[in-house]
């Protein structure tokens, strides 16, 4: 199975990022499913998508675009509240793009 790549994206692409991408990387792995997750902020955004290639976008405040990639809030994961929603949701994004069965 391929490594799946976040793009953590929150305001000023450090502290909420930060912890969003490593909540996201441990929860994936705990399905079994390697991830990496990369910070940035809202306006480094499509730098980061036009020189690699992610599988979705956790954000935490408001984002430009998506770029035609799946994108999904992150706030759950910060307040504890709606991580099991969010997974579900990412799962389910993953598994439709073929990354994972």
């Amino acid at each position: 199975m391929e490594m799946i790549k976040i793009l953590s994206v929150c305001g000023s692409g450090v502290v909420t990022s930060s912890m969003v991408a490593n909540k996201l990387v441990e929860l994936f792995e705990e399905k079994g499913i390697e991830a990496e997750a990369v910070e940035s902020n809202p306006s480094e955004m499509e730098n980061y998508i036009s020189r690699d290639k992610y599988d979705l976008i956790a954000y935490a405040s408001p984002i430009p675009d998506n770029f035609g990639l799946p994108a999904f809030s992150a706030m759950g994961l910060i307040t504890g509240m709606g991580e099991e929603e969010f997974m579900e949701e990412a799962l389910n994004a993953l598994r439709k793009s073929g990354k994972i069965e």
